[in-house]
């Protein structure tokens, strides 16, 4: 393995994650970690978007008028879909990768048969499946409450898995980076909320002067959202398209970045 190491030390350029089958173990590993503490975990992830959607959607909602003919309930809920795959890979990655890291537990994987690529691949693919698992279990929800409108919602689960992608790179990027824990949290109050609050999941950000417009145009949650509403609405146009086509080029743009820093804590 010291030969795999080298050429990872000796890598110039960006080094994408590998999902290979050591990525899966890493995925496993996860899995059987997870299924001991789920139902705290599924409570933590789901209650407070449910909450935001029974308090804003049927208690603020029934004074708002129509959003672009859809009740405001209607309007929230997918983006509220939307941010709760945001923040469960978001808060998982970000703390679960420092308190591997922190705890020896990325240092045993190198040391034993795993490469730093096959890692952060085996962290990304653990992620997308808290995605899809947050994501669905949401839209069985506001199915059942009478706020989905289309089939087309069937494809929530592909949209769960690029989120997924693009949420869980950044917050392991922020959690080899910390050099202490109380650092992670400048991530979620400086980048998380203000994306959750300013992403038009509670109000069209047409609404915003144009300068916020074009700096919200750049959070992966708005493009999200776009989607995620686009698909339970049945209101699939062209746009949906280039916001797909956005988070999938963000996707590609972020991916190799943990790996690299990963390899300098891990390796050197």
């Amino acid at each position: 393995m010291s030969g795999g190491r080298t050429g990872d030390r000796r890598a110039a350029g960006l080094v994408y994650p590998r999902f290979d089958a050591q990525a899966w173990r890493v995925w496993e590993r996860n899995l059987v970690a997870w299924l001991k503490v789920y139902k705290t975990s599924v409570l933590m992830n789901f209650g407070e978007p449910l909450m935001n959607l029974l308090a804003l959607g049927f208690g603020l909602g029934t004074y708002v008028t129509k959003l672009q003919n859809f009740s405001f309930a209607e309007f929230i809920a997918p983006g509220l879909l939307a941010s709760t795959a945001m923040m469960g890979v978001s808060y998982d990655m970000a703390f679960s990768g420092y308190s591997k890291l922190t705890r020896g537990v990325y240092d045993s994987m190198v040391t034993g048969p795993l490469e730093v690529p096959s890692i952060a691949g085996g962290e990304l693919l653990w992620e997308v499946t808290r995605s899809i698992i947050y994501g669905c279990t949401f839209l069985v929800v506001i199915a059942a409450m009478g706020l989905v409108r289309s089939p087309l919602a069937l494809l929530i689960p592909a949209l769960m898995v690029v989120l997924g992608m693009v949420f869980a790179p950044p917050a392991l990027l922020v959690a080899a980076a910390a050099k202490l824990e109380d650092q992670l949290f400048y991530y979620f109050e400086l980048v998380i909320t203000p994306m959750f609050m300013f992403s038009g999941i509670f109000f069209p950000v047409e609404r915003l002067p144009s300068a916020a417009r074009a700096a919200v145009w750049f959070s992966p949650l708005y493009h999200a959202a776009n989607i995620a509403r686009a698909l339970t609405l049945g209101e699939v146009g062209r746009s949906v398209w280039a916001d797909l086509l956005w988070l999938v080029v963000a996707t590609l743009i972020l991916l190799p970045w943990p790996v690299r820093l990963l390899q300098r804590r891990l390796i050197g």
